[in-house]
């Protein structure tokens, strides 16, 4: 090979390499982002969503409704990490667990820089549910917010079509 050509050759190989090194340090990067935002999202699951989920369940639990809460999600499946808040209404004639008196709430991990919240609710005098929705950062993740939706669920499901 003629010295020109290795020299030119040398040059693409070494453009490409410093390329392929910035590209793997910048997924290693956003791999350790990732992972910080994941592990935040896992304690404000634990120390805000499922503390406010459980004192808004009691309260539906001492006025015969019931609740449950779950959580999914594992190191490995971080996309499917989410806590759900799901709210039997009590007192209704057709079968307790029929989708139409089953409401849900859940907060779940979104990618690496939000959580987001979506809401299923039953739609009265039609078929169907109607779905709520939202992205927050993990800073804006308050009891008080994790309240505000459920209470704007619960308001839907207990006086569908109120002004709000």
């Amino acid at each position: 090979m003629k010295e020109e050509d290795k020299t030119h050759l040398e040059s693409i190989m070494k453009g490409f390499e410093q390329k392929l090194a910035k590209s793997k340090e910048a997924k290693e990067r956003r791999q350790c982002e990732e992972d910080i935002f994941f592990m935040e999202f896992k304690r404000v699951r634990t120390e805000v969503i499922r503390p406010a989920m459980e004192d808004i369940g009691k309260e539906l639990h001492a006025r015969d409704h019931n609740f449950q809460i779950l959580e999914i999600g594992d190191e490995r499946s971080k996309r499917d990490a989410k806590i759900t808040m799901s709210i039997t209404i009590g007192g209704v004639p057709t079968s307790a667990y029929a989708p139409e008196n089953t409401a849900s709430v859940s907060f779940s991990y979104a990618g690496h820089t939000t959580i987001a919240v979506h809401a299923i609710t039953p739609i009265k005098n039609r078929s169907g549910f109607a779905e709520q929705g939202g992205n927050y950062a993990v800073s804006e993740i308050t009891t008080d917010l994790v309240q505000k939706k459920i209470l704007e669920v619960l308001e839907e499901v207990f006086t569908p079509g109120s002004n709000r």
